[in-house]
Protein backbone atom coordinates (compact mmCIF):
# COMPACT_ATOMS: atom_id res chain seq x y z
CA UNK A 1 0.00 0.00 0.00
CA UNK A 2 2.81 2.39 0.86
CA UNK A 3 4.36 1.83 -2.58
CA UNK A 4 1.06 2.72 -4.28
CA UNK A 5 0.69 5.92 -2.28
CA UNK A 6 4.30 6.93 -2.95
CA UNK A 7 3.90 6.32 -6.70
CA UNK A 8 0.62 8.26 -6.82
CA UNK A 9 2.66 11.45 -6.83
CA UNK A 10 3.18 10.73 -10.54
CA UNK A 11 -0.55 11.02 -11.30
CA UNK A 12 -0.33 14.76 -12.05
CA UNK A 13 1.70 13.82 -15.14
CA UNK A 14 -1.67 13.33 -16.86
CA UNK A 15 -2.53 16.96 -16.07
CA UNK A 16 0.91 18.13 -17.17
CA UNK A 17 0.61 16.41 -20.55
CA UNK A 18 -2.96 17.64 -20.97
CA UNK A 19 -1.93 21.22 -20.30
CA UNK A 20 1.04 20.96 -22.65
CA UNK A 21 -1.20 19.62 -25.43
CA UNK A 22 -3.64 22.46 -24.70
CA UNK A 23 -0.77 24.96 -24.81
CA UNK A 24 0.38 23.61 -28.18
CA UNK A 25 -3.19 23.91 -29.50
CA UNK A 26 -3.50 27.47 -28.18
CA UNK A 27 -0.13 28.43 -29.68
CA UNK A 28 -1.20 26.96 -33.02
CA UNK A 29 -4.50 28.88 -32.94
CA UNK A 30 -2.65 32.07 -32.03
CA UNK A 31 -0.20 31.56 -34.88
CA UNK A 32 -3.03 30.92 -37.37
CA UNK A 33 -4.85 34.06 -36.23
CA UNK A 34 -1.63 36.08 -36.47
CA UNK A 35 -1.07 34.86 -40.03
CA UNK A 36 -4.66 35.89 -40.88
CA UNK A 37 -4.02 39.35 -39.43
CA UNK A 38 -0.85 39.74 -41.51
CA UNK A 39 -2.66 38.57 -44.65
CA UNK A 40 -5.54 40.97 -44.02
CA UNK A 41 -3.16 43.82 -43.25
CA UNK A 42 -1.46 43.45 -46.62
CA UNK A 43 -4.52 42.65 -48.74
CA UNK A 44 -7.41 44.56 -47.12
CA UNK A 45 -5.74 47.27 -45.08
CA UNK A 46 -8.92 49.39 -45.06
CA UNK A 47 -10.62 46.90 -42.69
CA UNK A 48 -8.63 47.73 -39.57
CA UNK A 49 -11.27 46.90 -36.93
CA UNK A 50 -11.76 43.20 -37.75
CA UNK A 51 -8.00 42.89 -38.06
CA UNK A 52 -7.47 44.45 -34.64
CA UNK A 53 -10.10 42.16 -33.13
CA UNK A 54 -8.39 39.09 -34.62
CA UNK A 55 -5.04 40.33 -33.32
CA UNK A 56 -6.48 40.48 -29.82
CA UNK A 57 -7.87 36.95 -30.29
CA UNK A 58 -4.33 35.82 -31.14
CA UNK A 59 -3.00 37.61 -28.06
CA UNK A 60 -5.62 35.83 -25.98
CA UNK A 61 -4.52 32.46 -27.37
CA UNK A 62 -0.87 33.21 -26.60
CA UNK A 63 -1.70 34.30 -23.03
CA UNK A 64 -3.70 31.13 -22.42
CA UNK A 65 -0.86 29.02 -23.85
CA UNK A 66 1.62 30.77 -21.57
CA UNK A 67 -0.60 30.17 -18.54
CA UNK A 68 -0.93 26.49 -19.41
CA UNK A 69 2.83 26.11 -19.84
CA UNK A 70 3.59 27.81 -16.51
CA UNK A 71 1.03 25.68 -14.67
CA UNK A 72 2.27 22.47 -16.34
CA UNK A 73 5.87 23.23 -15.40
CA UNK A 74 4.87 24.16 -11.87
CA UNK A 75 2.83 20.99 -11.34
CA UNK A 76 5.69 18.89 -12.67
CA UNK A 77 8.11 20.69 -10.36
CA UNK A 78 5.81 20.32 -7.34
CA UNK A 79 4.87 16.67 -7.68
CA UNK A 80 7.35 14.85 -9.88
CA UNK A 81 10.86 16.26 -10.18
CA UNK A 82 12.99 19.37 -10.46
CA UNK A 83 13.42 21.15 -13.79
CA UNK A 84 16.06 23.48 -15.21
CA UNK A 85 13.81 26.50 -15.74
CA UNK A 86 14.04 30.14 -14.65
CA UNK A 87 13.25 30.82 -10.99
CA UNK A 88 10.17 32.90 -11.83
CA UNK A 89 8.53 29.77 -13.29
CA UNK A 90 9.03 27.70 -10.15
CA UNK A 91 6.62 27.47 -7.26
CA UNK A 92 7.11 26.06 -3.78
CA UNK A 93 3.49 25.21 -3.04
CA UNK A 94 -0.03 25.27 -4.47
CA UNK A 95 -0.69 28.75 -3.07
CA UNK A 96 2.09 30.17 -5.23
CA UNK A 97 0.79 28.21 -8.21
CA UNK A 98 -2.68 29.70 -7.77
CA UNK A 99 -1.14 33.16 -7.50
CA UNK A 100 0.86 32.73 -10.71
CA UNK A 101 -2.18 31.43 -12.53
CA UNK A 102 -4.29 34.31 -11.26
CA UNK A 103 -1.81 36.88 -12.51
CA UNK A 104 -2.07 35.34 -15.98
CA UNK A 105 -5.87 35.16 -15.91
CA UNK A 106 -6.25 38.88 -15.20
CA UNK A 107 -4.54 39.94 -18.47
CA UNK A 108 -6.67 37.40 -20.36
CA UNK A 109 -9.77 39.05 -18.91
CA UNK A 110 -8.41 42.46 -19.89
CA UNK A 111 -7.93 41.26 -23.47
CA UNK A 112 -11.51 39.96 -23.50
CA UNK A 113 -12.70 43.37 -22.33
CA UNK A 114 -10.80 45.11 -25.13
CA UNK A 115 -12.39 42.69 -27.59
CA UNK A 116 -15.81 43.59 -26.15
CA UNK A 117 -15.03 47.27 -26.69
CA UNK A 118 -13.96 46.59 -30.27
CA UNK A 119 -17.30 44.84 -30.90
CA UNK A 120 -19.17 47.66 -29.21
CA UNK A 121 -22.92 47.12 -29.36
CA UNK A 122 -24.45 48.48 -26.20
CA UNK A 123 -22.90 50.84 -23.66
CA UNK A 124 -24.63 49.39 -20.61
CA UNK A 125 -23.64 45.82 -21.54
CA UNK A 126 -20.04 46.93 -22.01
CA UNK A 127 -20.16 48.70 -18.64
CA UNK A 128 -21.53 45.60 -16.89
CA UNK A 129 -18.93 43.42 -18.61
CA UNK A 130 -16.11 45.74 -17.52
CA UNK A 131 -17.46 45.96 -13.98
CA UNK A 132 -17.70 42.17 -13.75
CA UNK A 133 -14.11 41.77 -14.96
CA UNK A 134 -12.91 44.43 -12.52
CA UNK A 135 -14.74 42.70 -9.66
CA UNK A 136 -13.26 39.30 -10.51
CA UNK A 137 -9.75 40.79 -10.94
CA UNK A 138 -10.06 42.59 -7.60
CA UNK A 139 -11.32 39.43 -5.88
CA UNK A 140 -8.48 37.32 -7.29
CA UNK A 141 -5.90 39.90 -6.27
CA UNK A 142 -7.37 40.16 -2.76
CA UNK A 143 -7.44 36.37 -2.46
CA UNK A 144 -3.77 36.17 -3.43
CA UNK A 145 -2.84 38.99 -1.06
CA UNK A 146 -4.61 37.30 1.85
CA UNK A 147 -3.10 33.90 1.00
CA UNK A 148 0.40 35.36 0.90
CA UNK A 149 -0.10 37.20 4.20
CA UNK A 150 -1.40 34.04 5.89
CA UNK A 151 1.57 32.08 4.59
CA UNK A 152 3.99 34.73 5.87
CA UNK A 153 2.27 34.75 9.26
CA UNK A 154 2.55 30.97 9.53
CA UNK A 155 6.22 31.11 8.56
CA UNK A 156 6.86 33.81 11.15
CA UNK A 157 4.98 31.83 13.79
CA UNK A 158 7.00 28.72 13.01
CA UNK A 159 10.26 30.67 13.28
CA UNK A 160 9.25 31.93 16.71
CA UNK A 161 8.29 28.43 17.86
CA UNK A 162 11.63 27.04 16.65
CA UNK A 163 13.51 29.79 18.41
CA UNK A 164 15.46 30.54 15.28
CA UNK A 165 14.75 34.21 15.65
CA UNK A 166 15.74 36.14 18.76
CA UNK A 167 13.49 38.90 20.01
CA UNK A 168 14.85 42.08 21.55
CA UNK A 169 13.20 41.23 24.89
CA UNK A 170 15.09 37.90 25.00
CA UNK A 171 18.40 39.73 24.52
CA UNK A 172 17.76 41.91 27.59
CA UNK A 173 17.42 38.90 29.92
Amino acid sequence: MKWLIEKSRYLPIVSVFGMLVGAIAALFLGAVKTVKVVQTAFTKFEESEPTLYTLFEALDCFLVATALIVVAISLYELFISGLAVPDWMLVKDLTELKAKFTFVIIPVMAVKFVQKILNYENAIDTLYYGAAIALVAFSLTAFNYISIREKEAKTEEKKQEDGSETRAEDLKK
